[in-house]
């Protein structure tokens, strides 16, 4: 099974940029791995008159390449301080700056970079990668299937308790039960909730066949939880609230998915519901 070696840190110099940092400092010293940055510098060059003749547009040209380097060094400038701020010497990583906006920049660079885990800072309303489940961030994880992280207050990240919202279907999503896997090996016990929805079954319908996935997985520490609640998000928080996880996984699925517990809604809002770390992918 493989481990999570390689994260990546989207840096726009805000609170939530060094709250990234620090998780993946944190991630990177527990898993023995590199934490990457990268910064988005959508360029947006000085409007200049440009008179007809091509040596005035060779200058203006010019102009705007200058520009753009004198740019990029003052961003690798602060980038670089950022990593010695926040990141012990033996983590840090690759340094990217991408001449492009996040929307279509990241998964052109997750095509030509070895990336395990895409670690985030969000706060509230405000999350690093604009609306993490609404635009960008929405596109990354569909587009890249890279797990993300969303990190909203930094606190000392332990995975004592993992938790992970999970229905019956028989398609199991392989990548986060990989990461559960991992998780348990280093001591975790996985919980694994079931928020009922419906009148027609009770807890005694539902307990065999999760304890059955569960064994399918090949998962031994765990703990089943099944949740009568007409609100997912309601039955969800309830658990959060008794084991207080260090971790919560989720899925995001495609709205027509029969996994309605992973679609970007209820991802996006329980994200807002909890400053534990939430570890995001989709199916």
């Amino acid at each position: 099974m493989k481990d999570i070696k390689n994260f990546l840190v989207p840096v726009d110099f805000s609170e939530e940029s060094t709250t990234g940092l620090k998780a993946a400092n944190q991630l990177a010293t527990k898993f023995k791995g590199q934490v990457h940055v990268v910064h988005f510098l959508p360029y947006h060059p000085v409007v200049t008159p440009i008179y007809s003749g091509s040596a005035s547009t060779a200058m203006s040209s010019a102009l705007q390449e200058q520009q753009m380097e004198d740019e990029k060094t003052t961003v690798l400038k602060k980038l670089r301080q950022e990593m010695d701020k926040h990141l012990s010497e033996d983590l840090k990583g690759q340094l990217y700056i991408v001449n492009d906006s996040l929307a279509s920049g990241i998964n052109e660079l997750l095509r030509d970079v070895e990336v395990d885990l895409v670690v985030s800072g969000t706060s509230g309303e405000s999350h690093l990668l604009q609306h993490f489940m609404g635009n960008n961030t929405e596109k990354l994880i569909r587009e890249s299937g890279i797990p993300v992280l969303a990190i909203s207050q930094y606190a000392d990240i332990h995975f004592d308790d993992v938790m992970i919202a999970t229905d019956l279907s028989t398609e199991l999503p392989d990548r986060l039960y990989d990461i559960c896997r991992m998780l348990e090996n280093h001591g975790a016990t996985i919980h694994f909730v079931n928020v009922n929805t419906t009148e027609l079954l009770n807890e005694a319908d539902i307990l065999p066949k999760m304890t059955a996935l569960v064994k399918l997985l090949k998962i031994r520490n765990y703990r089943i939880h099944v949740v009568p609640n007409k609100a997912e998000i309601a039955g969800i928080m309830q658990v959060v609230e008794d084991i207080k996880p260090g971790l919560i996984l989720m899925k995001t699925y495609e709205k027509s998915s029969f996994w309605t517990f992973f679609q970007s809604s209820l991802s996006e809002k329980v994200i807002k519901e909890t400053d534990i770390p939430v570890l995001v992918e989709k199916v």
